[in-house]
């Protein structure tokens, strides 16, 4: 046996003898005893919960071990019914390790549920039972009824705590890495296996279309064709949206299906079902049923569209009942455009990015996002009027209706950094968690989806809709993450997103002049980025973002440095985030991090650091 996977089970060994351990020690040295017989204790709750988080196996064996040892510790008799019925609890309860559930608090509380009523009622109560009456020559009826009481009191609490032990974020990971490793011992792939296949398969060269992710679907069963789908483009805005218009569906009691891109700190950020990322085991199973299929195609798939299908089985797999999806780049040629008739297509608006791929012009790239409109779907548009006449065209073309929202409605009442509060048309009263003076036009574009939702069939309340968006949360967006000194992560990256940056910027500080940390690209408009910062900022330190096409900082420092910005390069995020915030404190000025969605992560760990 190979070292590592040695390494493997002996982690899972001694997690399953702690188990077992705690049994014992609830069983046979803290329980409440009623005679011989009947005793009062959660002897069975490390059992169920090693059945739930690792399977069968895993929970028979702490069932048989707890039983026998503790026995044996404290000088009981082995009685072979009362072991089986403990090995038995671990085992059913194990089969609950297999539903395919627990993305909600009701379905999470529905597994654990049926595990500890039938573990209980068939290792406890008949099986321990029968044994329990043959050694000491009790009434079967008479001890089973006994037993049944016991077991339902011990059942509902034992419940409730295994649901807040399985909510407990470090337990959860700590579950989700034991099960990578059971994987990789099983021969099966695992998670990081998962992670290095897809981020393996390059898009480089591969020419545009849909012939692929079409030909990889189809032989994954079509899976997206069993869904329901509102189909989000656009420059700028996408997220937020997309963040939005998921919390108002589940408000409305919806199961919801979310796919965005790229991630901010895990890559099962790209795909959610009712607010839970994907689970690693998850995603590593559904990458492993879809790995043959795609290594026998003779045009590979590129990753996105590899990305593109998992997520696609994994919503059908969880019987979503409307998915949020995201396009990645453009529309018409994007993997998520293989979809049918849709709810709902949302092109959020149009600006000039990714020229090289979508046109040079607004005009052109409009024509790429409306690529996505589907005939008699319909769609909304919330941009400017250039590319709205553009959009329109191609609407009434495929017999889509066409809707836009009224931002002259937007009476904003309250924007400051706890969020903001505003009226739309006859919503009164709407309040949003969400920074950046932008967000409120998001939620007014929500607001106009939910109405076309209305009258599709989509049941949504004013309160769901209203609750929704009050609980809508999307990171690196004007988000606060450091309050002393007071830093902000916003990722504008493009000049339109620059534009709404500095217009919040100047807003929420009154046109004082704030410090930035910025890194761009170069093929991004960096002059006129630079331009913009110079409004709201007088002192700025510059990174080089950790990508091929990145402007170094030292060359984006002199561009500040000539819009009259005093500009420090850096070598890095670290010592820019440090030197940042020491300046931050010391004149009590807010520090702004701007840039890449993909420097989050790392601005976040270099804050922490400190």
């Amino acid at each position: 046996m190979q070292k590592n996977n040695r390494a493997s089970y002996l982690r899972l060994l001694v997690v399953a003898a702690l188990l077992a351990s705690i049994s014992i020690v609830m069983g046979k040295y803290l329980a409440f005893g009623v005679g011989n017989v009947l005793r009062f204790s959660f002897e069975n709750m490390p059992i169920i919960f090693a059945g739930i988080a690792f399977g069968p196996l895993v929970g028979t064996m702490v069932g048989v071990v707890a039983d026998l040892v503790g026995c044996i510790l404290v000088g009981y008799e082995i009685n072979i019914l009362v072991t089986v019925g403990a090995a038995l609890i671990g085992l059913i309860s194990g089969l609950a390790h297999y539903l395919p559930c627990g993305k909600n608090r009701f379905e999470n509380i529905m597994r654990i549920v049926l595990a500890v009523f039938f573990s209980h009622l068939i290792g406890s109560v008949v099986v321990k039972t029968i044994g329990l009456s043959a050694y000491y020559d009790m009434n079967f009826g008479i001890l089973i009824l006994w037993r049944l009481l016991n077991y339902a009191i011990i059942g509902v609490l034992e419940a409730i705590i295994i649901y807040q032990l399985m909510k407990n974020k470090m337990i959860q990971r700590e579950i989700e890495s034991i099960r990578d490793e059971k994987r990789k011992v099983e021969g099966a792939m695992t998670y990081e296996q998962a992670l290095e296949y897809i981020h393996g398969v390059s898009w480089t060269f591969c020419k545009p279309g849909l012939e692929r992710i079409s030909e990889l679907c189809e032989k994954l069963g079509n899976p997206q064709n069993s869904l329901k789908f509102i189909h989000v483009a656009g420059t700028n805005g996408k997220g937020s949206f997309c963040s939005m218009t998921d919390s108002v569906l589940r408000s409305a009691g919806y199961k919801v299906g979310l796919y965005t891109s790229p991630y901010i700190t895990a890559f099962n950020e790209r795909m959610r079902v009712n607010g839970e990322n994907i689970p690693n085991e998850t995603l590593a199973r559904i990458t492993e049923r879809v790995r043959p299929i795609a290594d026998g195609m003779k045009d590979k798939p590129t990753e996105f569209e590899l990305i593109t299908a998992i997520a696609f089985e994994y919503f059908k797999e969880e019987k979503c009942e409307i998915v949020v999806l995201e396009a990645g780049m453009g529309g018409r040629l994007d993997s998520t455009n293989i979809i049918r008739n849709p709810l709902l297509s949302v092109i959020t608006g149009i600006a000039l990015d990714h020229t090289a791929f979508l046109g040079d012009t607004v005009e052109k790239i409009a024509v790429e996002k409306a690529g996505i409109i589907k005939d008699g779907a319909p769609v909304l548009f919330g941009g400017d009027d250039v590319p709205r006449v553009v959009i329109s065209e191609i609407a009434r073309e495929r017999r889509s209706d066409f809707f836009t929202p009224d931002y002259h409605m937007i009476q904003n009442l309250v924007a400051d950094l706890s969020g903001s509060t505003f009226i739309y048309k006859n919503y009164k009263d709407v309040k949003i968690n969400l920074l950046g003076l932008y967000q409120s036009r998001n939620a007014a574009l929500v607001i106009e989806a939910v109405e076309i939702l209305r009258s599709r069939g989509i049941e949504i309340s004013d309160d769901a809709l209203l609750h929704g968006l009050s609980l809508a949360r999307w990171n690196a967006r004007f988000e606060v993450i450091n309050k002393d000194p007071l830093v902000i992560f916003d990722g504008a990256h493009n000049p339109q997103g620059i534009l709404s940056a500095t217009e919040s910027i100047s807003h929420y500080f009154n046109g004082y002049k704030v410090i930035v940390l910025s890194g761009v690209l170069a093929d991004k408009d960096y002059r006129y980025i630079a331009s913009k910062l110079s409004e709201i900022s007088d002192r700025a330190f510059t990174i080089t973002p950790d990508n091929p096409r990145a402007l170094s900082a030292e060359d984006y420092a002199k561009v500040l440095c000539e819009n009259g910005m005093n500009a420090t390069a850096t070598d890095g995020i670290s010592s820019a985030i440090k030197m940042a915030v020491e300046e931050a404190g010391k004149t009590e000025r807010p520090l702004v991090c701007l840039g890449s969605l993909y420097t989050y992560a790392d601005v976040v760990a270099a804050l922490r650091s400190l």
